[in-house]
């Protein structure tokens, strides 16, 4: 039984697919990509990490043992198949044999297991537990390719969870003596050399890697530029020959330059604002939903996106994805949130702060405008725009009114909802919860079955619609730009920056 519907049909039609052909030797030797990445990673260690600036590193450094192809099909990765028994409490995978690591160790059912536990273990803080069994859950070699995974409740959905590389598997020299990974050993088509802090790395191609023939590249340069103008300069100066974002403002004219090649595809992600529920007066409901029904989502994606983006009335779930979900009750009501702000005792308004981060300039606009629209209820804001290792301090200790931000890579449901709102789940930073609504998410990871689980996340997509810890703005789109010599590079609505197929011509 399948454990999802494919988004394939949504892949093929808007995934670009640059210069497909066949590479030659010639063509490939001494074949350097200079890329320039728009926001600084925030570590390497692929079980704490949870920014996209981190992970369109390690996509390329680390595997898991299961993956999503550029179809967004699950497939097998360094487990080659797995089962549940007729209970449901138990997965078998098989590992994949013949697969080393980049210091020339074998990677055996011993190594997953180290990986797993090191997720599961409280003090390395990770917040993917929930994505290898959650707490409880024992994973045990069998051999040197099989492991066992028994959960304390039957969870139907394991496989597609562990296609993250937030759930690399990893070698145990990795860990340094503080119990933290600086630079991951993996098994990915690339390795991390000349680690500049967090402005500049080279990934050097991994002789030793299981699948034959990739990647094609022999190293990508790595060079972060976080200003668009100074990235877009350097890709039309010729500095560099890729870039992972573009300015929305510049895609028209970059798509007109016949020196550059412009990707676009519809994101699995969602734009929205957090408000901290621990702090009055966000922590009554009629504020938040006042705040729902005062905003404006075409020109927040106007704002934000240039309007390359759906707006959002209700859930976080574009129409093109199988789950969307139809509730939808915050097309902007002036009176009505007036209404609410009046019966919650804010007649009057009041004092909030907007935090963006400097880092990503689309939320700075997106506050703009915020600040505009909520002042036509009597929310009276400023902006604070840290930089990004600043903002996520501040996100994380809870130390703001409203933050800012996006969720990326989102495939399945379950993505969508349980990490940011399940009661006391690390990334949960607005403090929301709800008994009803988690009930609901763990009934369905025991599901497998399409429509019962479309049934019980429609239940949970309007309880978390009409609590409102995140006000969502709209769905964006993805873009990439490159030179024409790029070739084979595919940009993916789940943001996964894979360069194992990436080569260059000429």
């Amino acid at each position: 039984m399948k454990l999802f519907r494919s988004l394939a049909p949504l892949v093929l039609i808007v995934a670009l697919i640059v210069g497909m052909g066949i590479a030659t030797t010639a063509q490939m030797s001494e074949s350097v990509l200079r890329s320039a990445h728009d926001a600084e990673w925030t570590g390497l260690d692929p079980h704490v990490a949870s920014t996209v600036s981190s992970f369109h590193v390690l996509a390329n450094v680390v595997e898991s043992l299961t993956t999503n192809n550029d179809n967004l099909e699950l497939t097998p990765l360094l487990a080659t198949d797995w089962s549940q028994s007729d209970d449901g409490l138990t997965w078998t995978f098989n590992i994949r044999e013949g697969v080393n690591f980049s210091n020339g160790v074998e990677m055996t059912s011993e190594h997953v297991v180290f990986s797993m536990n090191r997720i599961l273990d409280p003090d390395t803080g990770s917040g993917r537990v929930a994505a290898v069994g959650g707490a409880g859950t024992v994973w045990e070699a069998m051999g040197d390719y099989a492991v066992t995974v028994t959960t304390p409740e039957p969870n139907a959905i394991l496989p597609i969870l562990l296609s993250s590389r937030a759930t690399a598997i990893v070698h145990p020299d990795s860990v340094d003596e503080n119990g933290v990974i600086v630079v991951p050993i993996g098994t990915g088509p690339f390795t991390v050399e000349d680690l500049d802090g967090t402005i500049s790395m080279t990934l050097a191609k991994n002789e030793d890697y299981w699948q034959e023939g990739l990647p094609l590249l022999d190293a990508v340069e790595i060079t972060v530029i976080q200003e668009d103008a100074a990235r877009e300069a350097a890709l039309l100066g010729g500095e560099v020959d890729f870039v992972t974002s573009v300015a929305r403002q510049a895609v028209q004219a970059l798509q007109d330059n016949p020196d550059v090649n412009v990707l676009v595809s519809p994101a699995l992600a969602y734009k929205y604002i957090g408000l901290n529920l621990m702090r009055e007066p966000f922590d009554d409901v009629r504020v938040r939903q006042a705040i729902a029904y005062a905003i404006n989502r075409d020109d927040l994606c106007a704002a934000g996106d240039f309007g390359l983006c759906t707006p959002l009335y209700g859930g976080p779930i574009d129409t093109a994805s199988p789950w969307h979900f139809d509730y939808a009750p915050y097309s902007q009501d002036i009176e009505k949130a007036k209404a609410l702000m009046a019966e919650a005792g804010y007649a009057d308004g009041f004092e909030m702060e907007l935090m963006p981060t400097s880092t990503y300039q689309d939320t700075v606009r997106q506050a703009q405008v915020l600040q505009a629209q909520l002042g036509a209820i009597g929310i009276r804001t400023t902006i604070n725009a840290p930089e990004w290792a600043e903002w996520l301090e501040l996100e994380g200790n809870f130390r703001y009114d409203g933050y800012i931000c996006s969720w990326n890579g989102l495939i399945d449901v379950e993505q969508y909802y349980y990490l940011q709102h399940r009661t006391d789940e690390v990334f949960n930073f607005t403090g929301y919860s709800d008994s009803a609504f988690d009930a609901l998410v763990e009934e369905g990871r025991t599901i497998s079955d399409f429509d019962e689980r479309y049934a019980i996340y429609e239940q949970a997509n309007q309880i978390l619609v009409d609590a409102v810890p995140y006000v969502y703005f709209y769905n964006p789109a993805f873009v990439r730009a490159m030179s024409p010599s790029v070739q084979g590079y595919v940009l993916r609505p789940d943001n996964n920056n894979l360069y194992i197929n990436t080569w260059l011509e000429g």
